[in-house]
């Protein structure tokens, strides 16, 4: 039996699913690297649809996005409820709450840059975060949200596996904090 040289290999399924040529690693590497980074905009989406939660929440809008992470609907409700029996301080309460909002929002957008610079961690402790998230999701027996929060939880995850296969391909690196401060 010989081989014709005339043809290419044949593609193979990559981790990705597209189909990627096997002797090809730069295309590989490529492909693992936009799952990276799809699997990191996880936390970007997370993040914005809970911010336009909570603008909705504070115009006393009835919409929200199931998206949007509970902890931060539960902060705009507690002070939504706080201040109808203080009206005098409503206003502070919703600003209270605005800040705390913007404070776990914050947390999200970092995980996501560091999840799309591949860093491990961030995608595990915002994973973490977010299963917690969508527990409280159950606790208020918000069967769509949970349902979301489980579908960015498994985008999440493609975006971890996606770095962990591609972790292969390059250097190991030692640490992520540099090694060589105050070294001259």
């Amino acid at each position: 039996m010989t081989q014709s040289f005339d043809s290419a290999p044949p593609p193979v399924q990559t981790p990705v699913g597209s189909p990627i040529p096997a002797n090809d690693p730069q295309m590989i590497v490529a492909a693992l690297i936009r799952r990276m980074k799809g699997g990191a905009a996880n936390f970007y989406w997370i993040a914005g649809l809970s911010a336009i939660n909570t603008v909705l929440a504070v115009v006393q809008s009835d919409t929200r996005f199931v998206i949007g992470l509970a902890v931060t609907q539960f902060v705009d409700a507690l002070a939504f409820l706080l201040g109808q029996d203080a009206p005098e301080s409503r206003s502070i309460l919703l600003g209270i709450a605005v800040v705390i909002d913007l404070v776990i929002l914050g947390i999200f957008v970092l995980f996501g840059y560091f999840a799309s610079q591949g860093r491990s961690w961030a995608f595990l402790i915002g994973m973490i975060l977010y299963a917690v998230d969508a527990l409280l999701m159950l606790v208020f027996q918000d069967w769509l949200a949970f349902g979301f929060h489980l579908f960015f939880l498994w985008g999440l995850f493609g975006g971890l596996r996606a770095l962990n296969q591609l972790q292969q391909f390059g250097p190991q690196k030692t640490a992520d904090f540099p090694q060589n401060i105050g070294v001259s």
